[in-house]
């Protein structure tokens, strides 16, 4: 496969702003708390761009990435496999995008990069956002809030919450046959071979401590997955509303979203498994 970073050239004949706030909307949340369809509800329920799989893979290209996006369809079917959702046009988390331009992977904390990356990438949204509105859900995000309000002035967070045992259920489910899954808080490793319940544990309270050490009232929009998935409709005009108090105009489009999600079950756990010291 050809490193889409050898044709970057091309984008030098493009034209790129430098803009005072940016119009981004970031969900954030712990891992299996139903961030893919909050963003896929949020994507296709507004007039906006969104990191798309052919994004994430042009990642070294992101204003062609861009442009090749913004020629999406709607996608009608709300389907997703572990924060995978198929097709060239289908919601991407965008790992490489995020790593590559801000240092962002799973791993806490940020890697470094060049400034110069970091000022080329606000360039480039500065063309792409001029008059759009953007929608960026990166699981990665939980670790750099305070890294996105510094290079994105105006962004908006979507702190998105799912009730504890629900989420810790579908933590573990995933993590039965696995080393580690997901988000890897500072300490991560020391705590790979720990009782599986207590390492879940573990990784979903500092998770939480950094999203609440980072939540602030004036740009972040505290919601439920549950109440999301009994009202989607509801969810985005409050989402507009809470837009329109920080100066981003949202525009809305329910014709593509359902008046409702069936809420996923889990197994039920008991809450000895866990241990609150974990």
């Amino acid at each position: 496969m050809i490193n889409p970073y050898l044709f970057r050239w091309v984008e030098i004949f493009f034209k790129k702003n430098k803009i005072d706030r940016y119009p981004m909307i970031a969900v954030i949340s712990a891992p299996r708390s139903g961030s893919t369809l909050t963003t896929q509800i949020l994507a296709r329920g507004t007039k906006s761009l969104y990191l798309t799989n052919l994004w994430n893979l042009l990642y070294a290209l992101p204003l062609i990435g861009g442009f090749l996006s913004s020629n999406k369809q709607v996608r009608k079917k709300f389907q997703s496999n572990l924060g995978w959702v198929d097709g060239i046009y289908g919601e991407s988390e965008g790992m490489r995008f995020w790593e590559y331009w801000i240092g962002q992977s799973l791993e806490e904390p940020l890697k470094k990069v060049p400034s110069s990356r970091v000022n080329y990438i606000k360039k480039v949204f500065g063309r792409l956002l001029k008059n759009n509105l953007m929608i960026v859900s990166y699981l990665g995000h939980a670790f750099s809030v305070q890294e996105l309000r510094n290079i994105f002035p105006g962004i908006l967070f979507i702190y998105l919450k799912r009730d504890k045992i629900a989420n810790l259920n579908s933590i573990i489910n995933v993590n039965k046959d696995r080393d580690w899954f997901s988000l890897k808080p500072i300490g991560w490793k020391k705590k790979r071979n720990i009782n599986k319940y207590e390492k879940c544990l573990w990784q979903y309270n500092q998770i939480i401590k950094n999203l609440d050490k980072s939540y602030d009232e004036k740009d972040t929009l505290i919601v439920w997955y549950e109440d999301i998935c009994n009202n989607p409709h509801l969810f985005l005009e409050k989402v507009k509303q809470f837009a329109s108090k920080n100066k981003i105009e949202v525009e809305l489009d329910l014709d593509n979203i359902p008046s409702k999600f069936k809420i996923k079950n889990t197994n039920s756990i008991k809450n000895e498994n866990f241990s609150e010291n974990g």
